[in-house]
């Protein structure tokens, strides 16, 4: 089911909401990831959240600067945008996400962004089957906050087993060529641990492609 869009407007993200985007390489990434970011910058009520491996939160505000036309510097300094970094320690990075996602909710914005660049088995993300851990939990971090998430997941280098148990299987929504839609492969966070985590085929022995 697609819901919130048609062909001139933007997708309209239910709130809360943790959205998958799918989405083959940078080239197709960038615009839909900026109009999300955009939106949050033209809406003094909005705050944003940048958050991914070491620096590419601070590249996605520069890529927003470069289309925008203007620097965030201001904003910055008022705590309405702000960069969060992964890490390898999944419980360091569970603290470093909700820790500014907490401070922008205390200064009383009606809506936080927040777009989580994902990254799989590489040397700053946390171990595939921690990092998919993370994406479970953020649907309950979330659950009761004016908090919409986007995390792009790239089908052309991400593998097949990240994109099924982690891009669908943790997302209640999927965002794809601009459309929005429920996610029928969504498995919440009280099943996805019982069904999913302890099942891992990696932890069983098998590779992780």
């Amino acid at each position: 089911m697609s819901i919130g869009r048609d062909e001139r407007a933007a997708p309209v993200y239910p709130v809360p909401s943790h959205v998958c985007l799918l989405h083959h390489g940078e080239a197709e990434m960038r615009p839909a990831v900026l109009e999300f970011m955009r939106e949050a910058v033209d809406r003094p009520n909005e705050a944003l959240l940048c958050f991914g491996e070491p620096g590419v939160g601070e590249r996605l505000l520069r890529d927003l600067e470069a289309h925008m036309g203007h620097e965030f510097t201001a904003d910055r300094r008022a705590g309405r945008i702000m960069v969060g970094e992964a890490h390898s320690d999944v419980d360091q990075q569970l603290e470093n996400f909700i820790a500014p996602l907490e401070e922008l909710r205390a200064r009383g914005f009606a809506l936080v962004r927040f777009v989580g660049v994902v990254a799989w088995d590489v040397r700053h993300f946390p171990p595939p089957e921690d990092f998919l851990w993370f994406e479970s939990k953020m649907n309950e971090v979330i659950a009761e906050l004016p908090v919409v998430g986007l995390c792009p997941y790239d089908l052309a280098r991400i593998p097949a087993r990240g994109i099924a148990y982690g891009a669908l299987e943790t997302h209640p929504f999927v965002l794809c060529d601009g459309v929005l839609r429920e996610n029928p492969q969504f498995i919440p966070p009280d099943r996805y641990v019982r069904e999913r985590l302890l099942r891992l085929p990696w932890l069983q022995g098998e590779g992780l492609s």
